[in-house]
């Protein structure tokens, strides 16, 4: 594949994942949801790495949540969200099983379309990407505090 291609692939990606974003709705965080999720904590590998990776790889920000990552028990769903300073404060979350196939999402007011800001937006979903992957190759998926 040519470089030219890839470019082409990368931003059609991208631009089909911005129109899922609009036609998608955030997992919500209300009091009735939280009673089901069960949080992360950052002893759990899957959640460190995340978030280790997430703050390198396109500056998220997890200090304004208590639970950046979730399990739901009743479907099995992973969600990790966060901020990203950069993109005007835009929030991401990433979901694991969303119907799509393909849970990344931005939710943000609106952010100028650059070359920086479309290569940043590429690497967020590479980032989830490599996050569902590694989900995937997990035995148990399951936070350190529910197992059992």
């Amino acid at each position: 594949m040519k470089a030219k291609d890839k470019d082409y692939v990368d931003i059609t990606e991208t631009i089909r994942t911005i129109r899922k974003i609009n036609e998608g709705k955030e997992k919500e965080e209300s009091e009735e949801n939280k009673g089901d999720a069960v949080p992360y904590t950052m002893q759990d590998e899957i959640m460190a790495n995340i978030t280790q990776t997430a703050k390198a790889q396109f500056g998220a920000d997890f200090s304004k949540s208590k639970t950046p990552m979730l399990y739901y028990p009743d479907d099995g769903d992973v969600v990790l969200s966060g901020v990203i300073g950069d993109l005007n404060d835009a929030k991401f979350q990433f979901r694991y099983k969303d119907a799509s196939g393909n849970g990344c999402y931005l939710f943000t007011s609106p952010v100028q379309l650059t070359d920086e800001t479309l290569k940043k937006m590429n690497v967020i979903l590479g980032v989830f990407k490599n996050w569902k992957k590694d989900l995937s190759s997990l035995e148990d998926i399951k936070p350190m505090g529910y197992r059992g």
